[in-house]
C-alpha cells in the first residue's frame, strides 16, 4: 500500500461531512471557520517536502530531533498571530480558533498546531539586524507534516465561510490536497560547498573582554552570581545558500539536538540546532532540562573522558549549572505536584562540545497552556543569569546587540495547549545574503575572558559550517 498518495477518494465522504459541519458552524457563530483534515502518509523523511520551488516564497517552518524520531514541517499560513509576550491575549485567540476549527478528534492523529516563537526580549524594539523579522509569531500552517514514533501524517487546512457551498469548499480543498501531494519528493538535493566571508564581530574581541571585566566587577556572592553575555558574528554568504541543506548538515551532526528553521519571506530565516529543551507538556506531564557548564570534546576517547571528568569537577562549571537547576525548580514548584531529577548532573556529548545536563520531570497541579509554563521558565539562568532580573538589567545595559530570537522560546503548541518549546541557541539569522551568527556564555566569578571567547567560538563554528555546506 502506497501511503504517499493521499487516497482522496477514500477520504471524500468524511471530508464532505467535515465541510458540512464547518459551514453549519460558520453560520451559527457568524464567523469564518477552519476545516482541517489529516492523511496518514508513508515517508521516511519529511524535510524534502520543503524543497519544492513553489514554497520558496511562502512561509516554511521546520523542527526535528532525530534521536526522538520527531519532526514537523509547516507550509503556508491559515492563521498568523503576532506575539510580543502577552500570554493572556494569545490564549484568548487560540481558544477562539479552537471553537472555530473542525478536525479529526481521534487521539491517534496529530491535533492542529501552531508553530512559532518569540524574541528573547519581545517587548524591546528591534535593532537594525532584526528590524524586518517579527518579534514573535505563531503560524497555523496550511499544510503540516508531522512525524513521530507512531507514524507520519499530513494535515491540510482551509478557511470556510458561511456563504460557501459544500461543492465549492470541496473542490477548493481537493485542489489544495493535490497541490501538496505533488510536493512530496522522496530525495533531498545535493549539498554544495559555498563561500562564507567574515566581515565583523559585534562586539569585537577587545570590547568583549572589556564587557566581561565590567560584569566581573558587578558579581557579588549572594547577590549577582552569574550573567550570560552573548555576541554576534556577521558573515557574507552565497546567494545560493539553502537552509534545507544547512539543516541536513546540522541534524546529521547533532541528532540529540532540535534542528529548526523559521522562514518568513522578505523578513528573513532563523535557523540552528539547539541542545536545550525549555519544556515539553503532554497531559499535565512536563519535562525540562537544566543545561549549563561547557567544555570541548577530546581528540580521542581518553582525552574526551578526561575532559568530561574535568567538567564534572570544575567548581566554575558546577556552580553555573547549579544556578540554572535551582531557578528552574523554584519556578516550577508552585505549578507542580511533584518534581523529580537526579542529584548529580550527567554529560551531554555533542559533536564539538559537552555540557552538564540535568533532566527534570514533573506533574502539573492543574491544566495549563504550555505558554504559561514557558512564561514561568523564560529566561532561564542558562541564557540570562542569576538572579534573572538583575542579570537582565546588566545584559540590556552592556550587550552591544539585540538578541532577537536568539535565546528566545521556539516550538509548537496544539490547540489543546500541549506542545514543546526549546531555547533558540546555536543559531543564525539569514537576511539579504548575510548571516548573523549568535553565541554566548555564562560569566561567573571564576570566568576568564579569553576562555569565554574561545567557548563562543566553539559554539559559532557549527553554524558557520552549515552555512558553507561543509561537514561538521
Amino acid at each position: 500500500m502506497n501511503k504517499k498518495r493521499l487516497k482522496l477518494e477514500e477520504h471524500r465522504e468524511i471530508i464532505k461531512k467535515r465541510i458540512s459541519s464547518a459551514i453549519e458552524l460558520s453560520k451559527n457563530i457568524n464567523n469564518q471557520t477552519i476545516l482541517s483534515h489529516t492523511f496518514e502518509i508513508d515517508m521516511v523523511d519529511i524535510l524534502p517536502i520543503l524543497t519544492h520551488p513553489a514554497d520558496r516564497h511562502s512561509i516554511r517552518i521546520y523542527l526535528e530531533k532525530p534521536s526522538e524520531g520527531f519532526s514537523m514541517a509547516g507550509m503556508g499560513s491559515i492563521i498568523s498571530i503576532d506575539f510580543k509576550g502577552n500570554i493572556v491575549n494569545f490564549n484568548k485567540k487560540v481558544a477562539d480558533i479552537k471553537n472555530r476549527i473542525v478536525y479529526e478528534k481521534d487521539k491517534k492523529y496529530p491535533t492542529p498546531s501552531f508553530l512559532g516563537g518569540y524574541a528573547f526580549s519581545p517587548e524591546l524594539e528591534a535593532d537594525i539586524t532584526w528590524k524586518n523579522f517579527p518579534r514573535g509569531r505563531f503560524i497555523l500552517p496550511e499544510c503540516l507534516a508531522t512525524q513521530n514514533s507512531n507514524g507520519t501524517w499530513l494535515t491540510i487546512s482551509t478557511i470556510v465561510n458561511k456563504s460557501d457551498s459544500l461543492s465549492k469548499v470541496l473542490n477548493r480543498f481537493l485542489k489544495l490536497c493535490i497541490t501538496y501531494e505533488n510536493r512530496m519528493p522522496v530525495t533531498l538535493p545535493p549539498i554544495s560547498s559555498l563561500p562564507v566571508d567574515k566581515f565583523k564581530d559585534v562586539p569585537n574581541k577587545q570590547t568583549y573582554f572589556k564587557t566581561i571585566n565590567q560584569i566581573l566587577e558587578r558579581l557579588k556572592p549572594g547577590n549577582i552570581e552569574k550573567v550570560v553575555l552573548s555576541r554576534s558574528h556577521h558573515v557574507k554568504i552565497a546567494q545560493s545558500f539553502s537552509v534545507v541543506s544547512g539543516i541536513q548538515i546540522l541534524r546529521s551532526a547533532y541528532p540529540k539536538c532540535m534542528s529548526f528553521f523559521f522562514s518568513f519571506p522578505k523578513e528573513g530565516i532563523f535557523f540552528g540546532s539547539t541542545p536545550e529543551r525549555l519544556v515539553r507538556l503532554k497531559n499535565k506531564s512536563i519535562e525540562t532540562v537544566a543545561l549549563a557548564g561547557t567544555i570541548s570534546r577530546g581528540k580521542n576517547m581518553e582525552e574526551d573522558r578526561l575532559l568530561a571528568e574535568k567538567l564534572r569537577k570544575s567548581n566554575k562549571e558546577r556552580e553555573e549549572h547549579r544556578f540554572v537547576l535551582e531557578q528552574i525548580v523554584r519556578n516550577l514548584e508552585p505549578l507542580t505536584e511533584e518534581l523529580n531529577f537526579n542529584e548529580y548532573p550527567g554529560i551531554l556529548k555533542l559533536k564539538n562540545v559537552q555540557h552538564l545536563k540535568t533532566t527534570i520531570f514533573g506533574k502539573l497541579k492543574q491544566n495549563q497552556h504550555i505558554l504559561n509554563i514557558v512564561k514561568n521558565l523564560h529566561p532561564t539562568p542558562a541564557v540570562a543569569g542569576s538572579p534573572t532580573s538583575d542579570a537582565l538589567r546588566i545584559i540590556q545595559k552592556l550587550e552591544a546587540h539585540d538578541r532577537g530570537w536568539y535565546c528566545g522560546p521556539l516550538g509548537w503548541t496544539d490547540i489543546d495547549g500541549d506542545g514543546e518549546f526549546f531555547v533558540g541557541l546555536r543559531s543564525a539569522l539569514v537576511s539579504e545574503h548575510k548571516a548573523h551568527v549568535f553565541a554566548g556564555g555564562g560569566i561567573v566569578a571564576e570566568s576568564v575572558a579569553e576562555h569565554e571567547w574561545d567557548e563562543t567560538e566553539l559554539k559559532i563554528q557549527p553554524i558557520i559550517t552549515a552555512l558553507s555546506g561543509g561537514q561538521i
